[in-house]
């Protein structure tokens, strides 16, 4: 199927798309929204942006060949009570093009709000406008149309991506007060994205028309909701109650109709698990402005500015020198060597080394000043004493600053690959709910369950055992979806067979007995594996075919022909096994009871 996102970008739309995306359905969109992601980056489809007349959305539906149609209504279906920008014309350029191009299905996505007690907002009064006009053309032009009123949606997005939901997370998150016009007794419905997704794309399918409630079964009092929100932010919520309006009662949140009409059944509840997808959304990034661009002498300013540094210090050194010369209690303190190792602290061992050579200069210059002569240094071991405890100390005390700096950026490194793992787990943990949701539906879609296997293992256990190959071929029909089905009986020394039941539509066509070397073939290769598939689509093959074995030997062989390309899956590969084991147990069964009835039957004759 070929569906049609009409609106600007939602989070029901989005999960919508990627849902018939990964159902193997083509989508398309159509959106206003020049820049906008419309969904993840593996979902392909094509877009059509920007202002459109009724001509050109009449020839973009005609060039993808669109069956179905779903509008998406965004910021008048949540938000607050201010309606939003509105562009009447869109949806009007929508309804004249289908008016040349019929759909199978066109669905409104609405809002559960427009059932509840008050008067309107201007918000929902433009929503139930919208309403009226899609009502409009299928009156007037007989569109196939489909309303679902939705709940509260909500998934793993942004805040700002959550309507209602997610402003009031993120309010939470931020310590601010969330304000409510209803009370704490209200009831609300709050609804996963995925399970929305999953009930918009079975009632597409069924081509239902008419209105839906899109809502789990199960509400919660805001007091309630709200007390998920704050499990989900990790802070107390400041809710303020105005109790200026109502919404509705608990039982009025009825989601019988749609699950009478599809099998839908919500997986996520928030007061479950729900909180946990709120709790794993992305945080909003704050807008950072582009950075000035930087100029070549500001890549030198940190050794620009340890070195002025160094240098201020080394004057504050030499002033305390002088004002040393005048208190007698300075004159104990060595004040280069402070110098030193204030500088080896502060900057590291190249800091340490300049500092070194400062203070050997400072010491040098003040003996010269004191009429000492600079050539006694050399002969006289005493007077290097100064110069090796200044190196020394300059030395130890940078290697230790520098061996600290690098401990401490080892520690960073290893908290930022902590923290990106973290978001990892998070993302992965998101990920794994969603696909249990996915599987939990897709487990309860297919229309073939563990009932209808036990209703077969019924039908089998009631026949006769001449009536079991003949069964057989209504059982695979009803399995694969497939009118030709053809049901052989081999012969007991499994060189030939001999056609034992097939489908109407094959009575013509399946000869009465198969050619010796197609059949050769089949049965070489079903000896290996229990189901063949001719995927390779080589003639005179069937397209699905499986042995059934009775006694150790090959008992007969079931085959069908012209399968959906749908039909090719590993899904019913697994459940034509399963079946064909079911009519294996029962033919064993069938053969074995006549064999312990033959020793009575010879006494009674005797």
């Amino acid at each position: 199927m070929k569906v049609l996102f009409a609106g600007p970008w939602d989070l029901a739309g989005k999960a919508t798309a990627e849902y018939f995306w990964r159902e193997g359905h083509e989508v398309c969109w159509l959106t206003a929204e020049e820049n906008r992601s419309l969904w993840d980056a593996k979902c392909k489809g094509a877009v059509c942006r920007g202002e459109s007349t009724p001509a050109q959305i009449l020839a973009f539906l005609r060039r993808h060949h669109i069956e179905a149609v779903i509008l998406l209504t965004a910021g008048l279906r949540e938000g607050g009570d201010l309606c939003p920008e509105e562009h009447p014309g869109r949806l009007t350029a929508l309804l004249e093009a289908l008016r040349e191009y019929p759909v199978q299905s066109f669905v409104c996505l609405s809002s559960v709000e427009l059932a509840w007690q008050g008067p309107l907002t201007p918000r929902l009064a433009a929503l139930a406008a919208v309403e009226l006009r899609c009502r409009a053309a299928r009156d007037h032009d007989g569109l196939p149309l489909l309303v679902l009123r939705m709940g509260w949606l909500y998934g793993r997005a942004a805040p700002e991506e959550m309507g209602v939901t997610g402003a009031a997370l993120q309010a939470i998150r931020e310590g601010q007060s969330v304000p409510s016009p209803y009370g704490p007794d209200d009831c609300i419905d709050a609804l996963a994205a995925s399970d929305a997704a999953a009930a918009i794309y079975r009632l597409v399918l069924h081509t239902q028309t008419g209105r839906y409630l899109l809502v789990t079964g199960h509400p919660l009092s805001l007091q309630t909701y709200y007390g998920c929100l704050e499990r989900a932010a990790g802070a107390p919520a400041q809710i303020e109650w105005t109790r200026a309006r109502h919404t509705m009662d608990a039982a009025r949140y009825s989601a019988a109709p749609l699950k009478e009409a599809t099998g839908w059944v919500p997986y996520t509840l928030l007061e479950e698990e729900g909180w946990q997808l709120l709790r794993d959304a992305p945080q909003p990034r704050p807008r950072q402005q582009a950075p000035a661009p930087k100029r070549r002498w500001n890549r030198l300013s940190p050794a620009l500015r340890s070195a002025a540094e160094t240098l201020v210090l080394f004057g504050i050194t030499l002033g305390l020198l002088r004002f040393s010369r005048d208190v007698s209690d300075l004159k104990y303190v060595d004040i280069r060597l402070m110098f030193v190792a204030v500088v080896a602290s502060c900057y590291g061992s190249g800091m340490g080394l300049a500092a070194v050579g400062l203070a050997s200069l400072s010491y040098l210059y003040s003996l010269a000043v004191s009429y000492v002569d600079i050539s006694y240094l050399l002969y006289s071991v005493d007077t290097w004493v100064p110069f090796v405890i200044y190196a020394v100390t300059g030395s130890v005390l940078g290697y230790l600053t520098g061996r600290r700096r690098d401990e401490m950026a080892a520690l960073r490194r290893k908290n930022d690959l902590l923290a990106e793992k973290f978001h990892q787990l998070q993302a992965v943990q998101g990920e794994t709910l969603e696909i249990k949701s996915r599987l939990q539906q897709r487990i309860t879609a297919e229309r073939h369950s563990f009932a209808d296997l036990y209703r077969i293992v019924r039908e089998l256990d009631r026949l006769d055992p001449p009536r079991i190959l003949e069964h057989t071929v209504g059982i695979v029909e009803d399995l694969l979806q497939c009118d030709h089905v053809v049901v052989y009986r081999m012969t007991p020394d499994g060189r030939s067979a001999s056609l034992a039941a097939c489908s109407p539509a094959m009575e013509t066509r399946a000869p009465a007995v198969p050619d010796g070397g197609k059949l050769a073939a089949l049965c070489t290769v079903l000896a290996r594996q229990p189901v063949f598939a001719n995927t390779e689509l080589t003639p005179g093959r069937p397209d699905l075919a499986a042995a059934i074995r009775c006694d150790g030997r090959l008992y007969g062989l079931v085959a069908a022909y012209e399968l959906g390309p749908d039909r090719f899956t590993t899904y019913y590969r697994d459940l034509l096994k399963v079946v064909v084991g079911l009519i294996e147990r029962d033919l064993v069964r069938a053969l074995e009871v006549p064999r312990s009835e033959r020793p009575l039957a010879r006494e009674a004759a005797l």
